[in-house]
Formats: C-alpha cells, structure tokens, sequence
C-alpha cells in the first residue's frame, strides 16, 4: 500500500448481498458504534435501487464503502467508511465523489449528511468538497453525541471547478 496522504486509486462499484460480511467488517473496524448488521442486510437485500451501497476495492479487496439514497431532490449521504488500515488514501474522497455522481443522475441538486461533531476528520474531508455546516443536531446519535448536519450542492463545488479548470466534465 502507498503511504499514507497519497492517492491510492480505486476500483469503485455498485456492493450486493455477496458484499455484506466485508462491509460489516469495515463498519466495525471504522466505526466505534456500527450499524446493525440486520440493517445493512435489509438495505442490501430489499431495498435495491432506493438506498445504493457502493465498494471502494483495491486489488479485489473491499477497504471502503458508502451508503446514500435520494430524499427529493436531495442526496441523502447515509454511511461513508473506510477501513482504517487504508484510511488517508483519499479513498473516502472518491467514495463521496461516486456518491456525487450518482445524485447527479438521479437529478438531485444538493447532498447532506449527518456527520459526529468530535469527528473533525470526516469534517474536513466534506469540506474540502463543499460541504458547509447548516445545524447542530442535539443528541443525534445512540450515545447521545450531537451531529452537524452537512449540505453541499451537487455537482461538488471542489470537483466542479477542477472539471472546468482541465476543461473535462464528470
């Protein structure tokens, strides 16, 4: 693997059922308090075309994933993790990238998100995209922790002005 603050590139794809125990893993090696297992499977298995699980792999290795799902014209960002041995390799910046695009086509104008407010990493990370903070959001998780509701408008501010400063287009 690269050193860490380097790009590692990724092959980014849509996850299905065959997915769920590697994205459990990641959830519970990246996330102090993991989503249902019951959950993920539910989404996987019978929510197909509403909420869209999305794998980063690196050589045919499952090291990240995102969750979103459209809410009017809205990208609703659910769940974004990489698996700590991989992190700092911008992979969660292509996830989020990926879920862009993939509100784009759904016609969504704006994403947002839910994001821990002692999770000043994540914080950054949604920043340097665009995303700005709209509101704090009182005892938002199980523990109690209070969240900031994040918005960025789609295409991402950062990507949009890269795509014209190299004249390509997502």
């Amino acid at each position: 693997m690269k050193e860490p603050s380097e790009m590692l590139l990724v092959d980014i794809d849509f996850c299905s059922l065959a997915d769920l125990d590697d994205i459990y893993a990641i959830e519970e090696a990246a996330h102090g308090h993991p989503w249902p297992y019951e959950i993920i499977e539910s989404d996987l298995r019978h929510k197909t075309g509403q909420i869209f699980y999305i794998g980063a792999r690196w050589n045919g290795v499952l090291c990240g994933f995102g969750a979103c799902r459209r809410e009017k014209n809205s990208l609703k960002i659910m769940n974004l993790a990489v698996h700590p041995d991989f992190r700092r390799n911008k992979i969660g910046t292509q996830l989020l990238i990926a879920m862009g695009e993939i509100g784009i086509r759904l016609g969504c104008k704006r994403a947002t998100l839910e994001v821990r407010i002692t999770n000043y990493a994540a914080q950054l990370l949604y920043e340097e995209l665009g995303f700005r903070r709209i509101k704090v959001i009182p005892h938002y998780y199980e523990d109690s922790e209070d969240a900031f509701l994040m918005e960025s408008p789609l295409p991402f501010p950062a990507i949009s002005v890269a795509t014209k400063n190299n004249g390509t287009h997502l």
